[in-house]
């Protein structure tokens, strides 16, 4: 420890790869939630959105911290704090990226405002909220 900050467990570059990996398994949830509410049930797709990205963001909680960022010496009750917060976030972020691509930009189906949404906010506000707040 140097003035009372704990160094990362992973390395940038490998966590940046690692959690690449783990946000396409996070994603693949995400979407296949999305895809079963929306096009199986019938429910609206702002909403399968939301499901979808609560049930993907459980995924990438446990694979952040036993795999992407190897986090398992922090206490899990103040992680789960932590990410739940940046959850809500990302949540919000990509709710409102659906609607907006889909229903003002109208770039088109759903889910390709869903992909240019995801890779956005997981790239600019996941992996640097998830490295250096929640698995830090």
């Amino acid at each position: 420890m140097i003035s009372g900050k704990r160094k990362p467990n992973v390395p940038l570059i490998t966590s940046f790869l690692r959690y690449n990996v783990s946000s396409g398994a996070a994603t693949a949830t995400d979407f296949l939630t999305l895809l079963f509410f929306k096009e199986v049930l019938g429910i609206y797709y702002v909403l399968a959105t939301f499901i979808g990205a609560c049930c993907g963001a459980t995924v990438a909680f446990f694979l952040g911290r036993n795999w992407t960022f190897f986090s398992k010496d922090g206490k899990m009750s103040t992680q789960s704090v932590k990410f739940i917060f940046v959850v809500c976030g990302s949540i919000l972020l990509n709710t409102f990226g659906e609607y907006f691509f889909t229903d003002i930009v109208k770039i088109g189906h759903y889910m390709l405002a869903r992909v240019v949404t995801a890779v956005t906010v997981g790239l600019s506000y996941n992996f640097p909220m998830q490295r250096y707040f929640v698995f830090k």
